[in-house]
């Protein structure tokens, strides 16, 4: 796994101290503890670099994180003086 530092600034880092050992391991929503289906959105990192997971509900909840669409910044339009 690499590490992008950039990255990293994007994506929430939460404290495993306040999760759940299914949290911590990806086999739980990090919001509502939810295991069946799997969660499958990355919702941020441990501080180790392990990914969390949330569900898709919760998901949208939460703030936007590195794995959300941005913008390239070369499709910016000029504007008219």
């Amino acid at each position: 796994m690499s590490c992008d530092p950039a990255a990293a600034r994007r994506t929430p880092t939460f404290d495993p101290a306040d999760l759940t050992v299914p949290q911590r391991d990806g086999d739980a929503c990090v919001v509502c503890h939810k295991k069946w289906p799997r969660p499958r959105v990355r919702a941020g990192r441990l501080p180790d670099g392990s990914p969390v997971m949330a569900c898709e509900d919760c998901a949208k909840a939460l703030p936007a994180t590195a794995s959300s669409p941005r913008r390239d910044p070369r499709s910016r339009r000029a504007t008219a003086p």
